[in-house]
């Protein structure tokens, strides 16, 4: 984790079997800026992102914004200027102009409950579980959140697939989002597959653009679909700019670092690149057991 004051890693913030990022309002009081969250004040039109981590957030946070602007613009703010956990004072959101596009990685039992109870869109983004542990390992690496940098072994086994996983696991999270979808008919859930959207992007975003009601012309679309790319994002620094101001210790970090950390690869498939055939079949049979109930259909290519 960061470095603390006294040159030591900080530890994870550990609530309701969730291991978390040492963010400063969860490392304040995680139970505290949870029920914040759960207690949230919404709007009809707010639409909620909720994402399990490294599957795409600030890509598919850009597409959202700009399909709800109308305009193939980026924010002048960053995704974290929304982002619920992070923000320094919840009462930020309340002075944020309509349609709030809110993001979170919480999950599914610990969204905004007047959101649901208005039938609030949510958009969820599903991505293959391999290709996220390889993307958090060196999002963590990195970032040197957990130290010094550690080999992707070690991490599978005591972080990614580890007692008290981040946000409670891919497994927890995403069985947990399957049966909120299937059983709670109050709320309006859109999810996308992370590999759709990057073999059909434009196909992917017009569904996206549906289920926010936003009638574009092909031509704004192709445009949003253009800015959006991996590659003319990882050098759209200048949005970075003001995230920085706000986190604590990052005043001396440059944009393009911070870009370089969040925007790696985003391919598909990288896993393979990183898990051997021992860890490979550990996950298989792992994931066969988890989800032998779930109807969940992951794409790993």
């Amino acid at each position: 984790m960061e470095q603390n004051g006294e040159g030591k890693p900080k530890q994870p913030v550990i609530f309701d079997g969730m291991a978390l990022p040492p963010f400063p309002p969860l490392v304040k009081d995680a139970k505290g800026r949870f029920e914040e969250i759960r207690d949230l004040h919404c709007r009809k039109d707010d639409v909620l992102l909720v994402i399990y981590p490294k599957s795409g957030t600030h890509w598919v946070w850009e597409i959202v914004c700009m399909l709800l602007k109308k305009k193939a613009e980026y924010m002048k703010e960053t995704k974290e200027f929304f982002f619920l956990e992070a923000i320094p004072d919840m009462s930020v959101v309340h002075n944020l102009a309509s349609p709030r596009p809110l993001n979170t990685h919480v999950p599914y039992r610990w969204l905004p409950k007047q959101h649901i109870e208005n039938g609030g869109k949510i958009v969820h983004v599903l991505r293959n579980p391999k290709d996220v542990a390889v993307s958090m390992f060196h999002h963590f690496n990195n970032t040197k959140e957990f130290g010094e940098p550690i080999d992707f072994k070690t991490f599978y086994e005591r972080v990614f697939m580890g007692p008290v996983p981040l946000f409670g696991g891919w497994f927890s999270y995403e069985k947990e989002f399957e049966q909120a979808e299937a059983k709670d008919t109050r709320s309006a859930i859109f999810t996308l597959h992370y590999e759709s959207l990057k073999k059909n992007p434009i196909q992917e975003t017009k569904r996206l653009a549906k289920f926010l009601d936003v009638d574009l012309s092909d031509e704004v679309l192709a445009e949003i679909v253009d800015k959006c790319s991996f590659k003319k994002l990882k050098e759209a620094n200048d949005t970075m700019k003001d995230f920085i101001k706000i986190v604590p210790g990052k005043t001396e970090v440059n944009p393009q670092e911070i870009m370089s950390k969040l925007y790696r690869k985003g391919e598909i498939g990288d896993w393979k690149n990183h898990f051997t055939v021992a860890l490979n079949e550990h996950f298989d049979a792992v994931f066969k057991e988890e989800m032998k109930d779930s109807k969940i259909q992951v794409q790993y290519e």
